[in-house]
């Protein structure tokens, strides 16, 4: 299983995640990155899936569920860790 597929992510979108993991982002290519997240996580409060980043938006320690910058922070690290 690739991240892509853990996440939730179309496999129609993985080539375009594999090119950001192969070389340094842009700082578009990592705006594009969030807005992308953006979409996925809007999907994701609509309607609920098994995977990843569904329960990155329902996760809660302490009463506090994580922030959509933290929740950018955490896909970009995976891009950035060449996981893909």
């Amino acid at each position: 299983m690739t991240v892509c597929e853990a996440l939730g992510f179309p496999a129609e979108d993985w080539p375009m995640f594999a090119r950001w993991a192969t070389t340094p982002m842009t700082p578009a290519e990592q705006e594009t990155l969030f807005q992308y997240v953006d979409v996925k996580i809007a999907e994701r409060c609509w309607k609920q899936g098994d995977d990843l980043l569904s329960r990155l938006i329902t996760l809660e320690e302490n009463g506090r569920a994580l922030t959509t910058d933290e929740i950018h922070r955490f896909v970009a690290g995976l891009v950035g860790a060449n996981v893909f």
